[in-house]
């Protein structure tokens, strides 16, 4: 089930030359709520890194003034890693879909190699 863990307003100084939210921009919200839904399952925000970001899409243009309200999901879990949905929807009009992605996060010890996290799903 996804949950929301943020939101973003898209201004002026964030589009791009067709008009649209620069895809870096959206690209780096995604990976920041997935970040934030790795915090809140884990319950701390050290000893993990980002290690992928798998099926990137963009799918709709977001235009200026849109709220994009981020929702994640924890699809799977290793040994050692997390894989956590995202996709960035219309806050007002959620079946209107911006861009999804998959972020595989690692748990690491204080050796900052790779740890069991000891979370099952």
């Amino acid at each position: 089930m996804m949950k929301t863990i943020t939101h973003h307003y898209v201004r002026m100084e964030q589009m791009n030359h067709h008009g649209s939210l620069y895809s870096g921009v959206l690209t780096d919200w995604m990976t920041e709520a997935a970040f934030f839904g790795a915090v809140q399952i884990l319950g701390r925000q050290n000893n993990m890194v980002m290690c992928a970001v798998q099926d990137f899409r963009f799918i709709t243009p977001a235009e200026l003034g849109s709220v994009i309200c981020f929702q994640y999901e924890l699809v799977k879990v290793g040994r050692t890693s997390l894989t956590i949905k995202v996709e960035a929807r219309d806050m007002l009009n959620p079946e209107r879909l911006y861009s999804s992605c998959q972020v595989v996060f690692v748990n690491t010890g204080e050796d900052g190699k790779s740890a069991p996290h000891g979370l099952t799903m």
